[in-house]
């Protein structure tokens, strides 16, 4: 056993979310005024996130966001990597009641966190998942059922959120997840002509 299991708040389950960060300004070069970008007019729970429940039947419309961002890069002669930030997504573990927060502040692709997805929904003991990235690290246990999921900063090992809780309810919330993620991201992929969130790489994009 790890010396921060005994701390990890027991709670009863959590719930991943997979979202879209947006923007609502275009800033096409450094130390010039940023251009106004409409964002998708459906309903969602904040102004600048968008669940991948929230956008489903929406595809059209959020593929309609991403083409003005490619269309304002194209006219300014961008690439890609100039314009990454446009495409974000972003992974979230929460229970609200416990007030458990997890968060992956570096995973912006859906590969990224899917990486972390499978290996929870996966079958192996011990620590099964772990990962770090400039003052942020999480690390994930299975033990007789209960998954054991820590936060922290790596810089001086100070617990950020720790939780314990049955693996296999959050195992039950992740495979529908990935798969209307993956679902889709091949939607949005369809209507742009290029899946830029995958990987975050579309060589043949911009």
């Amino acid at each position: 056993m790890e010396p921060w299991f005994a701390d990890a708040k027991p709670i009863n389950s959590l719930e991943p979310e997979i979202a879209f960060h947006l923007w609502d300004e275009f800033h096409p070069v450094r130390d010039r005024p940023p251009e106004p970008l409409a964002l998708p007019e459906f309903p969602r729970a904040e102004r600048l996130r968008v669940s991948v429940p929230e956008a489903i039947g929406h595809e059209a419309e959020l593929a309609a966001y991403y083409g003005r961002v490619a269309a304002l890069a194209r006219q300014r002669g961008l690439k890609l990597q100039q314009v990454r930030q446009y495409f974000w997504m972003d992974l979230r573990l929460d229970n609200e009641d416990a007030d458990v927060h997890l968060s992956f502040p570096w995973y912006d692709t859906f590969s990224s966190m899917d990486h972390f997805l499978a290996a929870v929904a996966g079958h192996d003991e011990g620590m099964v998942y772990a990962d770090q990235d400039q003052g942020w690290a999480v690390e994930a246990w299975a033990r007789n059922g209960t998954l054991y999921i820590r936060e922290s900063d790596p810089d001086s090992d100070t617990t950020v959120q720790a939780a314990a809780l049955p693996r296999a309810g959050l195992q039950a919330r992740i495979a529908p997840l990935r798969e209307r993620t993956a679902r889709l991201l091949a939607r949005l992929a369809e209507e742009l002509g290029a899946d830029v969130w995958t990987t975050g790489e579309a060589p043949s994009f911009l």
